[in-house]
């Protein structure tokens, strides 16, 4: 038997294990076939721009010495940008490319929310108002039966009190909705009545006066500088004044016939009404001292709607009655 090959060592060469075998007849070294550690024979290259391997990292047959690939460069700033709805370089400065909704973009839609339910309570009223001028002896059952008017009063006063005064009726779903519902036919019935007893003509002038002074003051109020919610002092002053003539003129009315006196409660009460439409829209859109949370757009819708309502009555009231 021979002797086996002899071992040796190249230290120059870094690749070759203390053990790899020199083969006779061959130049070069053969580097050891089988690594019974699983150790990686060649040491980490570093690439330029490329730090050493972080703490911990595998360098096993499994990894093979490769680093995973960098991740990709996310900055900051993209973020904030979402957050606030703010594009880079204020390139977006309404928002409209925002992934949240900013504040103008919720007061926005809460404004459409609030004259859309505006604009379909006050059409309820309409059609139900139509109605005596269309069926004569409904217009004949209107003005006889009293008891009409009075019933559909209640009905208003206590639906009424419960979304202006009540949370959880104005804000909880179908609730609101159903009371509001029911809230608009009484006032309908309410306004049939009251125009039951007016001449065609004198209705017609009402409305005219009523439509036109009320898109006056919803577009000057939402374009004015002026902020009325910061003179809610004065605007609670009048209301009392108001309210003190009131009485005193419902209660010379019981006693004395002045119809002069009548006109000008309706006239001071009209005013008065479009001081409050006024005030009521500017709570709606915003940005003033006071305003209505987005989250009562019930409330809102109610408050405007009334206003418009009781200007039509005041002025009803002022153009006189037919009987």
């Amino acid at each position: 038997m021979s002797a086996p090959p002899a071992y040796e060592q190249n230290v120059n060469d870094p690749r070759q294990n203390a053990t790899a075998p020199l083969i006779p007849g061959m130049s070069y070294q053969q580097q050891q076939a089988y690594n019974p550690n699983f150790q990686n024979p060649y040491p980490q290259q570093q690439y330029p721009g490329q730090g050493p391997p972080p703490p911990g990292f595998n360098t096993g047959h499994n990894q093979g010495g490769y680093f995973p690939p960098p991740t990709m460069p996310m900055h900051g700033s993209m973020f904030n940008n979402m957050e606030t709805g703010g594009g880079q370089n204020n390139s977006d400065p309404d928002n409209k490319w925002s992934f949240q909704f900013s504040d103008k973009t919720i007061r926005a839609a809460f404004v459409r929310k609030v004259f859309s339910l505006v604009f379909i309570m006050l059409s309820i009223v309409a059609a139900v108002t139509v109605i005596p001028w269309v069926h004569p002896q409904t217009m004949h059952l209107f003005r006889r039966n009293q008891g009409i008017y009075f019933g559909s009063y209640i009905v208003f006063l206590v639906t009424y009190l419960s979304l202006t005064c009540c949370e959880g009726v104005r804000r909880k779903f179908p609730m609101n909705l159903i009371v509001t519902g029911v809230f608009t036919i009484a006032t309908g019935f309410m306004t049939s009545v009251i125009c039951a007893h007016h001449e065609a003509r004198v209705v017609l002038l009402a409305l005219a006066i009523c439509i036109g002074c009320t898109l006056f003051i919803i577009i000057f109020a939402s374009q004015t500088k002026f902020d009325l919610t910061a003179h809610m002092g004065f605007v609670a002053i009048i209301s009392v004044c108001f309210l003190m003539f009131g009485l005193v003129t419902i209660i010379s009315s019981i006693f004395f016939r002045l119809p002069f006196l009548i006109m000008v409660y309706a006239l001071i009460g009209s005013l008065i009404m479009m001081v409050y439409l006024f005030l009521d829209v500017q709570m709606l859109m915003g940005g003033r001292k006071l305003e209505i949370s987005p989250e009562d757009h019930i409330f809102a819708a109610v408050q405007i709607f009334m206003d418009i309502v009781q200007i039509f009555w005041y002025l009803l009231t002022l153009f006189g009655s037919s009987d």
